[in-house]
């Protein structure tokens, strides 16, 4: 990569919750930096884990504001500057730049968040798409719908996968019985509502659900407050959350609607038995892997459930998905990309 061109990566994520985006973001951030020792993350006011990352660090600003006011100020001081943003949004008055859309949710459920983040994507992204000297995104699936919705050239977007972290679990398991892990309980574009209506079901096959998240209270006060077989867990560290996934007797993720699906990775990788609606998506990165169900099907779901346990995940395909799903070849794949748009 030339050295007379400053590159920067937009380092917002270091300040959120690890959810799925972050942790690519992170993953392809720790993986660029070890090719390109130089290339620093640029980050915003205030403390957090800097995740062993090569930082420089705002004095003043947060969130929004320095995204889009702070970040292109900072970036018009260094002329030559190229700045790489890996979690959607990027600030919208500088052109310099590689944005990473993983999904267009904001455009398909009005329900799912809240009308002043839905119209600013909807006012923000495609922008983003047209002045963007280039996009990444991290399915087929996802590249299709930009090129539609938009009417973005296909050679100016490029699927890099997404990596699998670091995974540290316990090998104690955390709960006696068996049990159904659920991610993104709370939070509605993540569909929970169809397997907590399934709970009386669920108790009779003897298995008990987990619930992780903390996106919103929807269903605090609503789904089986008093259901002895249901744990809903608010957000828990990384090993919690892995040791949870390891020791459960499948991931369900019921999301009718991905850019990839973080978290069905992750469980497959560690040998865990998913669940998922039957969706294009799910197919295109991880085959005949999962236990498929038809989506927004009740009945479909519940026939599924006596697959758990019959169908054995090997070391081979746990290995398959770690050589598919690697940060160092997504980083190797940005920097070809980097170095084709060069100034």
């Amino acid at each position: 990569m030339p050295s007379a061109q400053r590159i920067f990566i937009n380092g917002k994520f270091l300040s959120q919750k690890a959810t799925g985006v972050q942790k690519f973001a992170v993953g392809i951030s720790l993986a660029l930096q070890k090719e390109h020792p130089n290339m620093v993350v640029l980050v915003p006011h205030g403390k957090f884990s800097f995740q062993g990352l090569q930082v420089r660090q705002s004095k003043w600003g947060s969130g929004f504001i320095w995204e889009q006011i702070g970040l292109p100020l900072f970036l018009l001081f260094n002329k030559k500057a190229l700045l790489i943003n890996l979690c959607n949004s990027a600030p919208l008055l500088y052109r310099n730049q590689v944005v990473t859309i993983h999904d267009l949710a904001f455009l398909k459920n009005k329900q799912w968040f809240s009308t002043s983040f839905r119209l600013w994507y909807q006012f923000l992204i495609p922008r983003l798409c047209n002045k963007s000297m280039a996009i990444l995104t991290v399915s087929d699936f996802i590249k299709k719908e930009i090129i539609n919705r938009f009417s973005i050239l296909s050679d100016k977007i490029t699927v890099v996968h997404n990596g699998i972290p670091l995974m540290e679990y316990d090998a104690q398991k955390p709960y006696s019985f068996k049990y159904l892990l659920l991610t993104g309980i709370y939070n509605p574009r993540k569909n929970a509502a169809l397997v907590l209506s399934l709970m009386p079901q669920i108790k009779k096959m003897g298995y008990h659900i987990v619930g992780v998240g903390a996106d919103s209270g929807i269903f605090k006060d609503a789904f089986l407050k008093e259901e002895n077989h249901l744990h809903l867990l608010a957000y828990v560290d990384d090993k919690a959350y892995y040791t949870l996934m390891k020791h459960a007797s499948a991931l369900v993720f019921p999301s009718e609607y991905e850019g990839f699906g973080i978290p069905v990775l992750e469980a497959l990788t560690l040998e865990t038995p998913v669940i998922v609606p039957d969706l294009p998506v799910y197919r295109e990165s991880f085959g005949e892997l999962p236990i498929y169900y038809t989506a927004m099907d009740a009945d479909s779901f519940l026939k599924q459930l006596p697959k758990i346990g019959n169908e054995q995940y090997q070391k081979k395909d746990a290995l398959h998905l770690k050589n598919k799903f690697n940060f160092d070849v997504s980083a190797k794949m940005i920097s070809e990309i980097l170095i084709l748009h060069k100034k």
